[in-house]
């Protein structure tokens, strides 16, 4: 059964907080806390990568140094901020009632894997056909995707 728009309350703040139960409320929780975790490094890596530490003047070796650990600080922020975008579609998927099932084939993603990856979209084996495939989707499948 679908959790429907209905049955999600108001929050004072401004968006609707849904109203889950038993492994629902589970899963729920656990997106938002690996979403937060994430913000929180994001915010983290944005404030020590675009810092600029280094004066004129200095050896060029420590000015290079500083430049690929600002470039790496940059790559993992675009890394993370796609996972946050999968949490945040993973957590629609929660609300709308599709959230578990297998993006291509249709069937219920095994609890296991969404104890390791909350935000998966594709059962095992749909996974494996991907990674054999060059991503590629099986006849029927979905969209591409990173996971």
């Amino acid at each position: 059964m679908k959790d429907s728009p209905s049955r999600h309350r108001q929050n004072s703040n401004g968006p609707e907080v849904p109203k889950f139960r038993g492994e629902k409320r589970k899963r729920y929780e656990a997106l938002l806390s690996l979403r937060d975790e994430l913000y929180d490094q994001v915010k983290d890596l944005s404030s020590s990568s675009l810092v600029n530490s280094r004066e004129a003047g200095e050896d060029l070796a420590d000015i290079g140094s500083d430049n690929f650990s600002r470039d790496m600080g940059l790559t993992l922020m675009s890394e993370e901020g796609k996972r946050i975008a999968l949490i945040q579609d993973a957590i629609q998927r929660l609300i709308e009632g599709d959230y578990g099932e297998c993006i291509d084939c249709g069937t219920k993603i095994g609890s296991g894997r969404l104890d390791a990856i909350p935000y998966a979209k594709l059962c095992i084996k749909c996974k494996t056909f991907r990674e054999d495939n060059e991503g590629m989707p099986p006849e029927g499948g979905s969209e591409e995707l990173t996971e």
